[in-house]
């Protein structure tokens, strides 16, 4: 998604600015029948499509629920906004809908190093695609306490870095290079991978940090990286960057001869984007996807199809881990029969095994992220049916 960078400088300073204006806690409803749950996230730039899904998955549950009667007798009303991938925005945003009542926000995949913070100082719930987990829900590292208040159900990308890292472990015999964005996203996900090579005693060949335009979704330039890697002797790379640069990086390696297996991240195949811009030189590149995303059962398919016949456009993973979080926080309303913070933190961080179109979904003080590598399958593109396939 993403990413914004975690708040320093000047970000912190505005961030700041905003906060000393507005009163902490959230969690009173917004008017007498209504229940509001706020929604931020980049539904333009780079991410758009992810941003996009987000949005639409939670209207699809809240729509669902309201039409069963709601929560504790009253309606759930959903305000989303574009946070246009600016840390800024989104604390403004956070900040509006938070004075507005909002029990909960929902996100943000592209700013959520700040909603997250924000959570954890407004002491109001954050959850769904809270940018991808890993580094943003867990600052001081996986094995550490994560923000309080944020709630992931989105694709983790400790859980990705991991499983990539496991495949190259197994079939780059060169070694594999990594490159990856600044933010808690790139660095979240070479976090992953660290500690599967750390864990065998093993080093990257190559290890890159590549700054993007988010807002806009405009590539950068990628030859000398491909030419550093070549140096390095990696037969492998993980491009964890955006869809539009990942599919650049494949297709000036291509030109200029280069050959490496091509490993993404999990925004590669959440939808088309990589795919489509990538066209032929799509083919073979390796990522990993949630296994009961695979092999749906009755509940997802009838998801999918509802989510098609809606929006004319496929569903993706980031539609449907909200869909979830919607749900999740309908269990917590009704089992803490409140929509007060600290009742909904208590209830949330009690959820075991949720029965969502993800999968059984978990939380507790200490588990804020609800996938894990083992809920991954190792994928590639397979150009003639314009479809991952798991690998053999």
């Amino acid at each position: 998604m993403k990413k914004s960078l975690l708040l320093t400088g000047a970000l912190a300073a505005a961030a700041a600015l905003v906060l000393a204006g507005c009163s902490g806690g959230g969690g009173s409803s917004s008017g007498g029948g209504t229940i509001l749950i706020g929604g931020i996230a980049g539904t333009t730039g780079a991410y758009g499509t992810t941003g996009q899904a987000v949005f639409n998955g939670t209207q699809m549950a809240i729509d669902e629920i309201n039409k069963k009667g709601g929560v504790l007798g009253k309606k759930l009303k959903f305000d989303g906004h574009d946070d246009g991938a600016s840390a800024t925005t989104s604390s403004t945003l956070f900040n509006k809908l938070l004075s507005e009542g909002a029990v909960a926000i929902v996100g943000s995949p592209d700013t959520g190093p700040t909603t997250a913070s924000l959570s954890s100082q407004k002491k109001i719930p954050v959850i769904g695609a809270v940018d991808d987990g890993g580094l943003t829900v867990y600052p001081k590292g996986p094995d550490q306490p994560p923000y309080p208040y944020a709630f992931s159900t989105s694709l983790n990308t400790f859980a990705w870095g991991g499983a990539i890292a496991e495949y190259a472990l197994k079939n780059c015999k060169g070694g594999l290079a990594v490159l990856h964005d600044p933010s808690s996203y790139g660095l979240g996900g070479l976090a992953g991978i660290k500690m599967v090579y750390d864990a065998k005693g093993k080093k990257l060949a190559l290890e890159d940090s590549i700054t993007e335009n988010w807002s806009t979704g405009a590539t950068v330039g990628l030859k000398s990286e491909i030419d550093k890697i070549t140096a390095s002797g990696a037969d492998c790379v993980d491009i964890w960057l955006t869809p539009q640069d990942q599919a650049s990086f494949v297709q000036e390696a291509h030109a200029l001869g280069a050959k490496f297996t091509f490993l993404g991240n999990d925004e590669t195949n959440a939808d088309a984007t990589f795919s489509d811009l990538a066209k032929d030189q799509a083919a073979g590149m390796i990522s990993a996807t949630i296994t009961s995303g695979l092999n749906p059962d009755a509940k997802l398919t009838k998801f999918r199809a509802d989510y098609k016949a809606k929006f004319n456009t496929e569903s993706t993973p980031f539609a449907e881990l909200s869909y979830d979080a919607i749900y999740m926080l309908k269990q917590a309303i009704e089992q803490g029969k409140s929509t007060e913070a600290p009742s909904l933190q208590k209830q949330l961080n009690s959820i075991t095994d949720f029965d969502g179109l993800t999968g059984k979904l978990t939380f507790t003080p200490q588990q804020h992220t609800t996938i894990n590598k083992e809920q991954l399958t190792m994928v590639s593109f397979d150009p003639a049916s314009k479809s991952w396939k798991p690998l053999t």
